[in-house]
């Protein structure tokens, strides 16, 4: 028994050069299209029991029964909302998918100090912005799925853990934005 993962209601995605999701041949149902960071998208999953027919190699699918999460959705800026027993829709922008870029601040005693870019604490100046490396940073998500008893074998309905694999790119464009942003907000 497997679970079948269907994707529709794809809203937010675009063409990334170099896209590592071209490359990974295993799978493709668990990745979810790859975007920038803090680039809203949204898209509907819907989970179905795939089967053995038992005749000439076929399969039955049986829409899932039930689909949760308790992956922290919000700590990378996503939202998981359940619209039905066997469809999930994941959307919002991914926001700050990499540890390694950070924003240094000259505060008003002339220290400085690295903060996150909406900071309230005042400073005078963006002293340094130090943009990720690597740019490109492969997200998991979970989803727990239960399906069906099989209706050839029967048993009990089963809840999988299904992994959910995105591919987010730092944005040059949305760097510039926030350094702009920062800068703007400085002591005068």
């Amino acid at each position: 028994m497997t679970i079948r993962i269907t994707k529709s209601n794809q809203t937010g995605f675009s063409s990334v050069p170099g896209d590592e999701i071209n490359e990974v041949t295993i799978n493709l149902q668990n990745y979810l299209p790859t975007v920038f960071e803090e680039t809203s998208f949204s898209i509907d999953l819907t989970f179905d029991g795939k089967y053995s027919s038992g005749v000439g190699g076929g399969f039955t699918y049986l829409s899932a029964t039930n689909n949760t999460s308790s992956f922290n959705w919000s700590s990378v800026g996503l939202t998981y909302t359940k619209i039905s027993a066997s469809v999930a829709r994941i959307s919002g922008p991914v926001i700050s998918p990499f540890s390694d870029q950070y924003y240094r601040f000259v505060l008003p005693d002339l220290s400085l100090q690295v903060l996150p870019r909406d900071t309230t604490v005042p400073f005078f100046s963006l002293e340094r912005y130090h943009m990720p490396s690597p740019v490109s940073i492969m997200k998991t998500y979970t989803i727990n799925v239960t399906i069906p008893a099989d209706p050839i074998d029967g048993g009990t309905e089963t809840t999988e853990t299904v992994s959910l694999y995105q591919w987010v790119h730092w944005s040059y464009s949305t760097a510039v934005a926030a350094i702009a942003s920062v800068r703007s907000r400085g002591l005068k």
